[in-house]
């Protein structure tokens, strides 16, 4: 727990309880001193928390309890709010980013999935171009140092995922590096299956870009057995439709048809925005009518 996170929410009860700045600090600490400690310059005693806590009048540990519901809170907007970033819900995410004017509360990680999270609203929203936002998230990670590491977190991975989304003179180099630490077991996801498929995401997308199909198939198969068992089914439909392409591009058209059909199926349970970009995307890519696909297939199947 951030004690001077906790200082400073406990300052928001004060003003809420309508008690002045000066009764509550009388008998325990001078002005100067409460703002070096809300400005993280001088160590906060516990003791002093609990005075706090008693000029408030809410017992210490509901006060801790309210405290890190709060927090969790303010984490769980973050997350609705990068979610609905990514899938490019600009409206949805507008309304968010107005509730969260105030986050006091946030821990490191977090604050800079917030700080990734306003950066890819700008520039869905043609605010600033891909080469800014690729230079703000470089130096959101210290880019050469964090190449140079044999071990990577959560907001690490996810940084230099969409530098390698955006950025193609730095595409190689990071999947190069992803792909290993991944196969190494490297990465500190904290159990976070979602990130685990956005991981698989990232490799087997710019494999594609790269030419490198047997390597695809290869990793989507992985990506696609790691989904079932842990009951994951994010982002399958890629992982299918991709290994599809990539089948494609061998001349291998009887595995193409069997993972277009796969895709195509799982995509009739998904929304009908994503479903109807999805159809769009296969039409450019193959020119193939989804519609027509899918009928021809099962009038196969069922002869």
């Amino acid at each position: 727990m951030n004690i001077v996170k906790l200082l400073n929410y406990m300052e928001n009860l004060r003003y809420d309880r309508k008690m002045t700045q000066e009764t509550y600090l009388q008998g325990i600490v001078s002005q100067r001193q409460y703002y070096r400690y809300r400005n993280g310059e001088s160590e906060v005693p516990f003791d002093v928390i609990i005075k706090f806590s008693h000029k408030l009048q809410i017992p210490l540990l509901k006060l801790i309890s309210s405290y890190q519901s709060s927090s969790e809170k303010e984490k769980e907007l973050v997350k609705e709010f990068l979610n609905l970033v990514v899938n490019k819900k600009l409206d949805d995410a507008k309304l968010i980013r107005l509730k969260m004017k105030n986050l006091l509360l946030l821990d490191d990680e977090t604050q800079v999935f917030y700080h990734v999270s306003k950066l890819l609203f700008d520039f869905y929203s043609n605010k600033i171009s891909s080469i800014e936002m690729i230079t703000q998230l470089k130096k959101n990670v210290v880019f050469e140092n964090i190449m140079k590491k044999e071990i990577l977190h959560d907001s690490e991975i996810y940084i230099l995922g969409l530098i390698m989304e955006y950025s193609e003179k730095d595409r190689e180099q990071i999947l190069k590096k992803i792909s290993y630490l991944r196969k190494n077991d490297k990465l500190l996801l904290g159990g976070n299956a979602l990130l685990d498929s956005q991981i698989f995401f990232w490799i087997i997308k710019n494999l594609g870009r790269l030419n490198r199909f047997s390597e695809l198939i290869s990793m989507s198969e992985t990506a696609l057995d790691l989904a079932k068992k842990k009951y994951s089914y994010y982002s399958i439909e890629y992982f299918h439709y991709y290994k599809a392409l990539a089948h494609y591009e061998l001349k291998q058209m009887k595995e193409f048809e069997d993972e277009l059909f796969k895709t195509i199926a799982i995509l009739l349970y998904l929304d009908i925005y994503k479903r109807k970009h999805f159809f769009e995307m296969i039409k450019k890519d193959t020119d193939i009518s989804c519609k027509d696909f899918i009928i021809e297939k099962l009038r196969k199947e069922l002869e």
